[in-house]
C-alpha cells in the first residue's frame, strides 16, 4: 500500500505560479488550498478534509472512512472534538469561513509532516523528497551537529534548511500572509493522575487500550511483516495484533554475537501465538558505507546497519505482498522505561512524606542495583538541579568544541522540552522520551515502499501512560512494570521477566572492522570535518581492542551514516 501527500497553501503576497504537477487530480481545492493524496482521504465537508487513517474511540475503536461531523464543530476549541471522539494518524486540513487554513498534524505523529514556506505558497507533505530536492538544497550542517549531539537537541528544524516538522499536535495556521502555529495538543494536558487510579487498575486499562489500538491498526491491512525482536515492546504489538489481523508475519534478524542472536525470545513469542517466524541473518556484505541508509529522512539518524534490515525487508516484501510493517518503536518511551532516582522525587511531591515512598525507593534499589543511600543522594542532587526536570544530555565525543557552546546557547528547540510550572519532574523525563519516539518513524519512503505503523504510539495510549505516576512504572523493581503486569498470561513468562535487551552492537562490530579504512577515509577531509562539525583526532585515537573502545566505534559510525546522508542531499539527483 503506497502513501504520501501533498499540500499547497497559496499566499496572496506571491505571484500565482502553477500547482506541483501530479497525475492524479487533487482530493481537495478550496480556498487557495489544493490537496493530492495516495493516503486514504475521509472527506468532511467542501471546506475540510482529513487526509490518512482515523478511528473512532471506543471498544472496539472503529475505522472511520466517512464522516457525519462538520469540518467546524471538529475544528472549535482548539480540535477538542477531533481530538477527543478520534485518533489515528492523520492531517487535518480545513478553511473556515473567513479564509483562514488550519493543518492539524495528529499527536501520534504517526503520519509525517514536513513543511516549507515559498514566496508565493506553503508546501506540505509526508515525503521529504516532496520539499526538498537533492542536490538544489542546502544541508543545514548546524542541525546535523545538534542532531549528533543529542536526541534533545532535535526540534522543528530538520537538516534540510528551510525545511521543518509540523510536530505532533500542533495546527498550522494561515491568514493571509499571517503565518502561526498553535498546540492543539500537548503531553501536559494528560499527565494527571486519574482519582483512586491503582497499579492493577492502571495494567487492566494499558492492556484494554493497547489491544484496542493496535487491533484497529490490524484490521487496516492485509498483509502485515513485523520486526520481532522478542522485547517486551514488539511482544506486546504481536500479542495486540494477532486477533484481529488478516495475516500476520514476524521477522527477526540475528547478529554474530550472543547479545545480538534475540531468535530464542522471538520464537518464544511467536510460538505462544501461533504466529510465522521468520529469521535472517544480518550480513556484512549487505552494507555499503557510501550509500545513505535513509535519505528520505529529514535527520540523519539512521543506523549503516539498517542497510541490512532494508535488504531482508526487500526479499520479504516480494514473496508475502506486505502492505505494512509493523514495529514496536517508541515502545522503550511511551511505556516509560525510566532508570532513575526521579519517580521517588515524584511521590514525595505528590504524596509528602507518606508510607508508600518507602516503597517506591525500594523499588529503584532494585531496578538499578544501588543502596538506598545513593539513590536518596541521587534524587536530592536531582531536585536541586531545576527541581529534577529532565535535563539534555550530550554525547560531544568526534565534535569540534565549540559546537556546544552553540547548542546550549540556542535552548530547547523542541516544545515538550519546555514544561509548564508545576509539572513533576518524571513527567519531564517521560515527555522528552515520547519526544525522541517521534523523530524517527519512517522506515522507507512512503510512495513507494509499504507503510510503517509504530502502533504503540497511538494517542490513546499515549495519553493513558502518562496519566499512570512514574512510580507504578517501576514497581517491584521492574522498569515498565504496568506493561508487564497488563499482558501477564498473554505472553510468555520469559519475555514478561526480560529485563536486558540485546541489538546489533556485535554487528556494528563487524562492520567497523571490516570497513574500518574505508570508514576512516570517508570521514577525513569529508563534508562533516569541511562544515567544522566533525573532529577527525577521533580517527587517531588508538584502537580498543576491550568493550573500553565499542563507544568510539559506534561514534565512528554514526559520524560515517551523517557524511552519506550529507553527500546525497548535496549531490546531484
Amino acid at each position: 500500500m503506497a502513501g504520501g501527500f501533498r499540500i499547497e497553501v497559496q499566499l496572496p503576497s506571491g505571484a500565482r505560479r502553477a500547482s506541483h504537477a501530479r497525475a492524479k487530480k487533487p482530493v481537495f481545492a478550496h480556498g487557495g488550498v489544493t490537496i493530492w493524496s495516495d493516503e486514504p482521504v475521509v472527506p468532511v465537508d467542501q471546506q475540510s478534509i482529513i487526509i490518512g487513517h482515523l478511528f473512532s474511540r471506543g471498544s472496539p475503536s472503529q475505522r472511520v472512512t466517512k464522516l457525519k461531523a462538520d469540518g467546524e464543530g471538529l475544528a472549535s476549541n482548539c480540535g477538542r472534538s477531533l481530538l477527543g471522539d478520534y485518533w489515528g494518524g492523520y492531517i487535518f486540513v480545513r478553511v473556515d469561513g473567513n479564509g483562514v487554513v488550519q493543518i492539524l498534524r495528529d499527536p501520534s505523529g504517526l503520519l509525517p509532516c514536513y513543511a516549507r514556506t515559498e514566496a508565493d505558497r506553503i508546501v506540505l507533505a509526508g515525503d521529504m523528497a516532496e520539499v526538498a530536492s537533492r542536490g538544489r538544497d542546502v544541508v543545514d550542517f548546524e542541525e546535523i551537529a545538534r542532531t549528533l549531539a543529542s536526541a534533545d537537541a532535535r526540534g522543528r528544524k530538520t537538516c534540510i534548511a528551510g525545511v521543518e516538522e509540523l510536530i505532533a499536535g500542533e495546527c498550522l495556521m494561515v491568514d493571509g500572509d499571517r503565518i502561526w502555529i498553535e498546540p492543539w495538543w500537548s503531553p501536559w494536558h494528560h499527565v494527571k493522575q486519574p482519582p483512586g487510579m491503582s497499579f492493577d487498575d492502571a495494567a487492566a486499562r494499558l492492556r484494554e487500550v493497547v489491544a484496542d489500538c493496535v487491533g484497529a491498526w490490524a484490521s487496516c491491512f492485509s498483509s502485515i511483516l513485523l520486526g520481532l525482536s522478542g522485547g517486551l515492546d514488539s511482544s506486546i504489538v504481536a500479542a495486540a495484533a494477532a486477533a484481529r489481523a488478516e495475516r500476520l508475519t514476524c521477522m527477526t534478524l540475528f547478529g554474530p554475537d550472543f547479545d545480538g542472536d534475540e531468535r530464542r525470545y522471538a520464537a518464544a513469542t511467536a510460538n505462544a501465538l501461533g504466529l510465522e517466524l521468520r529469521e535472517a541473518m544480518r550480513d556484512v556484505r549487505d552494507i555499503d558505507i557510501d550509500r545513505a541508509a535513509a535519505p528520505h529522512h529529514p535527520w540523519p539518524v539512521a543506523a549503516l546497519a539498517k542497510q541490512t534490515n532494508e535488504a531482508v525487508h526487500r526479499r520479504l516484501e516480494s514473496e508475502l505482498s506486505i502492505d505494512a510493517h509493523f514495529t514496536g518503536n517508541g515502545g522503550d518511551g511511551i511505556l516509560c522505561g525510566i532508570r532513575s532516582a526521579v519517580p521517588l522525587l515524584d511521590r514525595l511531591l505528590s504524596e509528602g512524606p507518606r508510607s508508600g515512598l518507602g516503597t517506591t525507593l525500594r523499588d529503584i534499589c532494585l531496578l538499578t542495583g544501588a543502596d538506598r543511600m545513593t539513590v536518596v543522594r541521587h534524587a536530592w542532587k536531582r531536585f536541586r538541579c531545576d527541581r529534577g526536570r529532565h535535563v539534555a544530555r550530550f554525547d560531544l565525543v568526534g565534535l569540534h568544541r565549540d559546537v556546544l557552546a552553540r547548542i546550549e546557547a540556542a535552548g530547547p528547540s523542541h516544545p515538550w522540552l519546555v514544561p509548564p510550572d508545576g509539572i513533576l519532574p518524571g513527567k519531564t523525563v517521560h515527555a522528552a522520551y515520547l519526544m525522541r519516539s517521534q523523530k524517527g518513524i519512517e522506515l522507507y519512503p512512503r510512495a513507494v515502499r509499504p507503510l510503517h505503523i509504530a502502533p504503540l504510539q497511538s494517542q490513546p495510549i499515549v495519553e493513558l501512560c502518562l496519566s499512570i505516576p512514574t512510580w507504578m512504572w517501576v514497581a517491584d523493581g521492574l522498569n515498565r512494570a504496568v506493561a508487564r503486569r497488563a499482558f501477564e498470561g498473554g505472553l510468555p513468562p520469559a519475555i514478561l521477566a526480560r529485563t536486558q535487551k540485546g541489538g546489533p552492537g556485535g554487528f556494528d562490530l563487524q562492520v567497523y572492522r571490516r570497513y574500518r579504512a574505508a570508514l576512516h577515509a570517508h570521514l577525513r577531509g569529508g563534508l562533516l570535518e569541511r562544515a567544522g562539525i566533525f573532529d577527525a583526532a577521533l580517527l587517531d585515537i588508538a584502537e580498543d581492542p576491550s568493550w573500553r573502545g565499542t563507544a568510539r566505534i559506534q561514534r565512528i559510525l554514526d559520524f560515517a551514516s551523517a557524511e552519506s546522508w550529507a553527500r546525497w542531499w548535496s549531490a546531484a539527483s
